[in-house]
This record gives structure tokens, C-alpha cells and sequence, in this order.
């Protein structure tokens, strides 16, 4: 990745999580709009009914979320990033919306900017306006 890339993709996660950070509480949720996977994979997910996994992906983030519902997220963070990972080997891809996960779990637990592919500036804007316009 070039040294440009790397900027771009810093700034990105960085507006991000001052937008997060800065964006008043109303009754929506700042991430209502982000992309979800299956049953299980987005902020919020699952909701009221826990649905059973559509796919090996979706049983990756079941397991990713029942595991930081009584834990520590790092050691589920990393879990959950070897899993994608593996996964991806097998399948030879990664739902996009998984891209987006894979890459701010993977910072979040100190990982490297390195790794899976990594989403387009492209796709950067499209998770800054779902962050700046929250769906009711």
C-alpha cells in the first residue's frame, strides 16, 4: 500500500471516530444505516431475535459477539479476525460489508494496517455518511 493510501485510509478512521465521538445522542443509532451481514454481523446485530447464521461468515460474527457479551473484545477481536481470515482463504473472498468489520476490529485490537483487503476510499465514503446521517 502506498504511503498516500496509508494517509487516506488514517484520516478516514480518524473522521470517523471524531464523528462518533462528537455526534449528539438522539433516538438513532449513529450506525442504523452501516451495511449488516446475515443475522448476526453489524453494529446493533442481531436485534431482538436471534436468528440462527445464514452462512459461515454470519457464524463468525455469532461467535464474535456472544464471546465480548462476557469478556474482554481483544482476545475475541483477534479470534474473530483469524476466523475471517481463514475463511476468506477457503472461500476466496470477503463479503464487503465484512471488509469494513475485518479492518476497524483488526486496528481496534492492535493490529496492523496490513492484511485483508483493504476497502476503497470509495467505500470510505459511503461508511461516513452512514455515520453523519443516522436512520431513525
Amino acid at each position: 500500500m502506498s504511503r498516500p493510501t496509508r494517509v487516506l485510509a488514517r484520516q478516514a478512521v480518524a473522521i470517523g471516530l471524531l464523528a462518533m465521538l462528537t455526534t449528539p445522542t438522539i433516538h438513532a443509532s449513529p450506525f442504523g444505516c452501516l451495511p449488516v451481514y446475515g443475522n448476526w454481523c453489524g453494529p446493533g446485530h442481531p436485534t431482538s431475535l436471534a436468528l440462527p447464521p445464514v452462512d459461515a461468515f454470519d457464524a463468525a460474527c455469532m461467535r464474535h459477539d456472544r464471546c465480548t457479551a462476557y469478556g474482554p473484545s481483544t482476545p475475541c477481536d483477534h479470534a474473530f479476525v483469524g476466523e475471517l481470515h481463514q475463511l476468506a482463504a477457503q472461500t476466496g473472498y470477503l463479503p464487503r460489508p465484512l471488509q469494513w468489520a475485518e479492518y476497524v476490529i483488526r486496528l481496534k485490537s492492535g493490529g496492523g494496517w496490513g492484511g485483508m483487503p483493504m476497502p476503497s476510499p470509495w467505500d470510505g465514503m459511503g461508511l461516513m455518511s452512514s455515520i453523519l446521517s443516522p436512520c431513525l
